[in-house]
């Protein structure tokens, strides 16, 4: 079976890969303003972080999904 992906699979794919990008910046200024920070800054940071990380894993099963096409076709 052909791996064809349909327009909105091929846009959940960019914005898993997006949301992966912005997971990990999330990350790094997580750890570099850690020393510094108030515990609400870094709980927020934190959970901005997971968020966008498992959304991005959603994100990415969907755009990977391999999805028969379904059309009923009149030969």
């Amino acid at each position: 079976m052909p791996n064809n992906k349909r327009f909105l699979q091929k846009v959940s794919t960019f914005c898993a890969k997006t949301c992966f990008v912005i997971a990990a910046i999330a990350g790094v200024i997580l750890v570099l303003n850690s020393g510094e920070a108030t515990e609400v800054y870094k709980a927020t940071v934190g959970a901005t972080t997971f968020f966008f990380f498992m959304v991005g894993i959603v994100l990415h099963a969907i755009g990977a999904t391999d999805i028969p096409d379904l059309k009923i076709r009149k030969d």
